[in-house]
């Protein structure tokens, strides 16, 4: 449904978007005695609890870094081959390779855990908090392997098993790490975890065609969180001429599932018809902090949308005044297209538009829902055109299916509404041609003004109607009724301000009052 409402709008850090590197753990002070490189040993034993070292290190790991996740330390003894998740010293940290931002937290602390220390200590945190291997993305590091100055690199071999390890780091510890007896725990208590960073949403606005505007927007914080997203026409953000629309990236988009480890985070608004004048208008587009911090300009921010106006084939039909325009719930921004008052003489006139939409569905149980239009009924082909044009379900009125079914049927309705205006005041819905109504044949005939039981009476005990006058007529005018209206007319939902609100100045003050503009055919 097609609403317009003031929401309120944190102010944009319109500095570009930059994908810094995961900090470093925080690590204590520590003097320069260290343990000594850990040795191999296997599990032998069936001990399934968690040691309280793995313990420790995986609420440090976690709190660290919120974005990561517990796979889990122990494993029941009778599952698969030998492991220390059978001993409680294992902990698999989940974090997926294929996630940018999740494999930059992997990396980052395999780094942090095999750096040369102040005092030259060489692989200085894995051997303080007794890491015996731990094994990601199909490489395993064994601090057995190499253990003196080269352990970084030498360390390190292919890991042939069967599960490649990119959706989670696996950490086995020594029997004296797992039991907290390694320098992390007794030359100083481990330090607190400073709050995590507020990282600012990430995206990109893909596009911005005749058709679209589109892309996509994530917040690092919250990866799996479907955030806000604004798309700003003609200006940037705090641009008192830009016309600012909030939207949600909601969208599914498979393309993004592998990249970003989940895949509701798409975008997409209809392109404008106001701006389709063969000028080029700037799309600015931004990701909505899910926190409320700083919010960012999306990658490829902005595009240009430069459309000439195509008016489509068919008739025009004036629409009668401002009140109907209302009634219709048209936009002014996004339905109607300027064109040169010689292509508007062009195009053939057809009867004027009814003042308001009616709805009416046959009582007998068909599900066909129909738009009455003078003295014929159009069919609404679908739930993507009700929601395109806005159409309220609430405002469907039943009738007798005879009523119904005794009207002529138009052309079906069209898949979205395109309005034109040349160089006056008057505005035009393009249609199709509509037929010539059915002459009246007594009382078996068609037309609503016939009287006859074959006739659909508007006003009467045969079908819903605006208190007995002709409202299948062409110019036919609808009454928006309340819910107590006792007269059975269902139109239309009240229509909302037809026009955007301009975003203000106010982006500097800290606030901006943004529009909820209606999205024509927006794909969610």
């Amino acid at each position: 449904m097609r609403t317009s409402a003031w929401l309120p709008f944190v102010a944009l850090a319109l500095t570009p978007l930059s994908a810094g590197a995961a900090s470093k753990p925080p690590t204590p002070n520590f003097a320069k005695a260290i343990d000594g490189f850990a040795s191999y040993d296997a599990q032998d034993t069936c001990d399934p609890t968690a040691k309280p070292g793995a313990v420790s290190i995986r609420d440090f790991l976690i709190k660290t870094y919120p974005a990561s996740g517990d796979y889990g330390i122990t494993r029941a003894c009778n599952i698969g081959g030998t492991s220390e998740h059978k001993e409680g010293r294992a902990f698999d940290w989940k974090l997926n390779y294929n996630n940018a931002t999740q494999r930059d937290i992997a990396e980052t602390t395999i780094d942090w855990w095999t750096d040369t220390d102040q005092h030259g200590n060489a692989c200085a945190i894995a051997r303080r908090q007794g890491i015996m291997y731990f094994i990601w993305n199909s490489k395993i590091w064994g601090a057995y392997r190499s253990p003196n100055s080269s352990c970084k690199t030498a360390g390190w071999k292919a890991y042939t098993g069967t599960n490649p390890h990119t959706d989670h780091v696996h950490i086995s510890w020594s029997w004296a790490g797992a039991k907290k007896q390694t320098t992390w725990w007794t030359a100083a208590p481990p330090p607190e975890p400073p709050p995590p960073t507020n990282l600012k949403p990430k995206g990109y606005i893909d596009g911005a065609d005749c058709d679209r505007v589109w892309g996509w927007a994530q917040d690092p914080d919250a990866p799996k969180k479907s955030i806000d997203a604004h798309v700003y026409f003609g200006g940037p953000a705090g641009d008192a001429k830009a016309k600012g629309v909030p939207l949600t990236a909601d969208v599914d988009r498979k393309d993004l599932c592998t990249p970003l480890g989940s895949c509701t985070h798409g975008f997409e608004v209809a392109s404008p018809l106001s701006l389709h004048d063969g000028k080029d208008h700037p799309v600015h587009a931004y990701g909505i902090d899910s926190a409320g911090g700083a919010n960012a300009e999306l990658s490829q921010s902005p595009k240009s949308l430069n459309c000439a106006p195509v008016i489509p084939s068919g008739v025009k039909r004036k629409v009668a005044d401002a009140t109907s325009f209302a009634d219709w719930g048209f936009s002014e921004f996004w339905d109607v297209m300027p064109v040169t008052d010689s292509a508007l003489g062009k195009v053939k006139d057809e009867a004027a538009l009814p003042d308001a939409p009616l709805l009416v569905q046959a009582d007998d149980g068909s599900p066909e829902v129909w738009l009455i239009d003078g003295e014929l009924r159009r069919h609404v082909p679908n739930m993507d055109v009700f929601k395109t044009w806005g159409f309220d379900a609430a405002a469907i009125v039943k009738w007798k299916a005879a009523d119904v079914k005794a009207l002529a049927v138009g052309p079906k309705w069209r898949e979205k509404p395109i309005l034109i205006r040349g160089s006056g005041a008057e505005i035009y819905l393009m249609d199709d041609a509509l037929p010539e109504p059915p002459s009246p044949s007594g009382s078996g005939g068609t037309s609503a003004s016939s009287g006859g039981s074959g006739g659909v009476e508007l006003g009467g005990s045969g079908g819903a109607g605006t208190g007995g006058s002709n409202a299948n007529t062409p110019g036919q005018k609808t009454k928006l009724i309340q819910d107590d209206d006792a007269s059975g007319c269902a139109c239309r939902a009240p229509a909302r301000a037809p026009n955007p609100a301009p975003a203000t100045g106010l982006l500097a003050l800290g606030a901006l009052a943004m529009t909820t503009l209606r999205r024509r055919g927006a794909r969610r």
